[in-house]
């Protein structure tokens, strides 16, 4: 039987943030048949249902996630859809879990357009657990991160890395980068993102970075005038980015999307961060389509992440050299 008194106290409290819980009261009721030991955990969070306040209800369940981090893994508990308020026979939880060790983690990706939040914890075979949130709580989920991403080993007492890591690691020794390009262009929110992660860990610099630029696209012919014409109305456009690091992690930051068309401003952010002595290779390949720019596969295991980068930057610089030989 469900408690009124939970219900209310829930539907009182709920609104658009993601909140830390260190008592057992905070839990939200849908998941609390689920054994979570707050004392031993790292980091406990739980994420709203991405709602409005006036479509809220108290026979509701409110909450779509609890996030427990603890020394040995990540344990993600996930509402399936069922409201209490559907005609439907409730299931006999109401929620899924997903539990994912700390060693099969390669890489922690946020991504916000406006209000439209996304998150998603990669692993090494390729799958991983992913889930979205309101915007205007992306600063809470940094809490996800940095809890995460203290347990990627660093060079010192990591086991042998993948030929890329080890060659990152020695490209980017005592490497600081230029970021007034960026500035220049206007791209002063990835300069506040870099702040903003820096001051949480101080031993991450940044390395490499290039502003935004219209691509011109390739084709010969008919076909090539055509989409000429086309991207004079609305270009194609390479958005800045920074890469970043310490031992431990190779961070890059930029918008939601790498590449976008149009010339109207693009209001989004997106943090990677991926465990370096985890990264297997890098490779690089032309970008289809259009010239002055290639594209970086970083890979670790059944994962991997693209990322255009234009010729002539310093991202493209430190990627290549990162390279096995």
């Amino acid at each position: 039987m469900s408690n009124p008194y939970a219900q209310s106290v829930e539907y009182a409290r709920f609104g658009p943030w993601i909140d830390a819980v260190a008592h057992h009261d905070d839990v939200p009721r849908l998941f609390r048949d689920h054994p979570v030991d707050l004392a031993a955990a790292r980091l406990v969070l739980k994420v709203p249902r991405n709602i409005p306040r006036r479509d809220a209800t108290p026979d509701m369940d409110l909450y779509d996630h609890l996030l427990v981090v603890d020394d040995a893994g990540l344990t993600v508990l996930s509402r399936d859809g069922h409201d209490a308020d559907r005609r439907r026979p409730a299931p006999p939880r109401g929620f899924t879990a997903d539990r994912i060790a700390l060693a099969d983690i390669v890489a922690l990706e946020d991504s916000v357009n406006l209000l439209r939040g996304r998150y998603r914890i990669h692993t090494r075979d390729g799958g991983g657990v992913g889930f979205a949130f309101s915007g205007s709580a992306r600063a809470s989920l940094a809490l996800l991160t940095d809890a995460l991403r203290a347990t990627f080993p660093t060079r010192d007492d990591a086991r042998p890395a993948g030929p890329a890591g080890l060659a990152l690691a020695a490209a980017t020794a005592g490497l600081t980068a230029d970021l007034r390009p960026l500035d220049a262009a206007g791209d002063l929110a990835l300069t506040a993102d870099i702040r903003d992660v820096v001051a949480a860990r101080p031993t991450v610099a940044a390395w490499a970075c290039h502003p935004r630029r219209v691509l011109a696209p390739t084709g010969d012919g008919p076909r090539g005038l055509v989409r000429r014409i086309g991207h004079a109305w609305s270009p194609m456009v390479l958005q800045g980015a920074i890469v970043a690091g310490d031992g431990a992690a190779l961070e890059i930051l930029g918008r939601h999307e790498p590449l976008t068309r149009g010339n109207a401003p693009v209001h989004s952010a997106s943090r990677l961060t991926m465990a370096l002595s985890r990264l297997d290779a890098i490779a690089m390949t032309d970008l289809a389509g259009y010239a002055g720019a290639d594209v970086a596969t970083l890979t670790a295991g059944g994962w991997h992440a693209r990322l255009p980068v234009p010729h002539g930057s310093s991202t493209l610089e430190l990627l290549a050299a990162a390279r096995p030989r």
